[in-house]
C-alpha cells in the first residue's frame, strides 16, 4: 500500500505519517527501487489503533512510547470505560434497523431541542462513527446509512431563508469527503440568526470566489476533517483568501483549522458551542 492509499484508508494526513516516521520511528515502510514508501497490512492495522487512541485524546508521544500490545490493551480499556455512557449510541450504530435509527434521531431532536441535540447527541454519534470506522467495526454502507438519516433530519432546519439575515455559504472543497461536521455547524449558525446556503457537492477552489460573489454572501464557511491533509488545507485556504472578495469573511472549522496561519478576515471556529457568540459578534449588523 502506498502512502497516499494508507492516508485515505486510515484518515491520517501524509504529512503526519512522515512526521511520525521521523520523530517516533513508526510506521516503518518498505521502499521500492525508486524509494517510494510501501506499507504492510500489519502496519495498517496498527495505525487504525493509533488513530482510535487519538480519538480518545491520547497524544502521539504517549502512544508511540507503548508497544503494539500495550496500545491494544490501552484501547480496550478506554473503549470499556466509554461504553456505559455511549451504549445507546453504540447500539444505534451497530444494531438498529433503518426505521429505528430515524425514529431515535427524531425523538432525541424533539426531546432535547436543536442545540442540545447537536451537542449532546449528534457530536458523540459522529465521534463513535469515526472510531468504529477507524477500527474496522463499521462498514461503509452502515456509516452512509446513519449519516444519511442525520443529514435528512438536519437539512430542513436551515432550508428556509429569511430577509435581513446575513447569508453564509457552506461548502466543502474537492477532496473533503466528510461533511457532517459542517452540517451540524450550519444548523447552529441558522439557529443563531444566519441564512445558511448549503452546497451539497464539493467544489474546486477556483469556483468558490465566483459563486460567493454571485450570491452576495457575507461569508464562506468550510470545514476540514482529520482526513484532509493539513498542508493541503493551509495552501487551499491561503489561495482562497487571496481570490475571495476581501469583504467576504472566511469561516473555517474542523481538525485542520487548529493549525492554520492567520489570514485577513478569517474566523476560526473549532467549538460548536461558540457559534452563537461568533454570529452575534461578527454578523448581527449585516444584511443578507
Amino acid at each position: 500500500m502506498t502512502i497516499q492509499q494508507l492516508s485515505q484508508e486510515i484518515g491520517i494526513g501524509i504529512d503526519t505519517l512522515r512526521i511520525w516516521e521521523r520523530r517516533y520511528g513508526f510506521p516503518v515502510p518498505d521502499r521500492d527501487s525508486r524509494g517510494h514508501r510501501s506499507y504492510s497490512q500489519k502496519q495498517v492495522d496498527e495505525l487504525r489503533i493509533v488513530k482510535s487512541l487519538q480519538s480518545y485524546g491520547q497524544r502521539p508521544g504517549k502512544i508511540f512510547s507503548l508497544s503494539g500490545q500495550e496500545r491494544r490493551q490501552l484501547l480496550e480499556t478506554l473503549v470499556g470505560q466509554d461504553r456505559p455512557d455511549n451504549q445507546r449510541l453504540q447500539q444505534l450504530i451497530e444494531e438498529f434497523p433503518p426505521l429505528q435509527i430515524a425514529q431515535e434521531m427524531a425523538e432525541q431532536r424533539e426531546k432535547l431541542g436543536l442545540e442540545l441535540f447537536i451537542l449532546n447527541f449528534a457530536v458523540p454519534l459522529l465521534q463513535l462513527l469515526d472510531r468504529n470506522w477507524t477500527n474496522g467495526r463499521l462498514s461503509i454502507a452502515r456509516e452512509h446509512l446513519i449519516s444519511d438519516h442525520l443529514e435528512d433530519l438536519l437539512k430542513p432546519e436551515f432550508s428556509t431563508l429569511s430577509a435581513g439575515r446575513p447569508q453564509i455559504l457552506f461548502l466543502t472543497m474537492n477532496g473533503e469527503r466528510h461533511k457532517l461536521g459542517l452540517l451540524l455547524a450550519a444548523a447552529l449558525f441558522h439557529a443563531a440568526g444566519a441564512n445558511c446556503i448549503w452546497v451539497n457537492e464539493s467544489l474546486p477552489l477556483s469556483e468558490i470566489p465566483v459563486l460567493a460573489t454571485e450570491m452576495s454572501v457575507a461569508a464562506v464557511a468550510l470545514s476540514f476533517s482529520s482526513h484532509y491533509p493539513q498542508r493541503q488545507a493551509k495552501q487551499d485556504l491561503s489561495l482562497l483568501r487571496k481570490d475571495l472578495d476581501r469583504t467576504i469573511k472566511l469561516i473555517v472549522g474542523g481538525h485542520a483549522a487548529q493549525q492554520i496561519p492567520s489570514l485577513p478576515n478569517l474566523l476560526v471556529c473549532t467549538d460548536l458551542r461558540k457559534i452563537r457568540q461568533l454570529v452575534g459578534r461578527h454578523f448581527s449588523c449585516q444584511k443578507g
